[in-house]
């Protein structure tokens, strides 16, 4: 983009920043999978759906910003149930 026109440049492209295209590994803590782990492409302040089979309210987990090491050692976001247990 032109800064003082805000009109596209000829062969220029948009690029998006290499965090958002990583995928995150999460661990979920709560609900029916707790303690599980997940991986896949998820913004923190998100919710993934990270059961296995059909769709319900149980596999929805909400991405937080809180950092836990994994039982692999490596470091991975805490994912929360997204919907109470009712």
């Amino acid at each position: 983009m032109d800064p003082q026109t805000d009109r596209p440049v000829e062969k220029q492209y948009r690029t998006t920043a290499g965090y958002q295209m990583d995928d995150r590994r999460l661990i979920l803590r709560g609900g029916e999978l707790d303690g599980r782990s997940w991986v896949g492409v998820i913004a923190v302040g998100k919710r993934v759906f990270c059961g296995q089979g059909s769709w319900s309210p149980a596999g929805i987990y909400l991405v937080t910003d809180q950092l836990e090491v994994g039982a692999d050692g490596v470091e991975a976001n805490v994912a929360v149930p997204a919907f109470a247990a009712g």
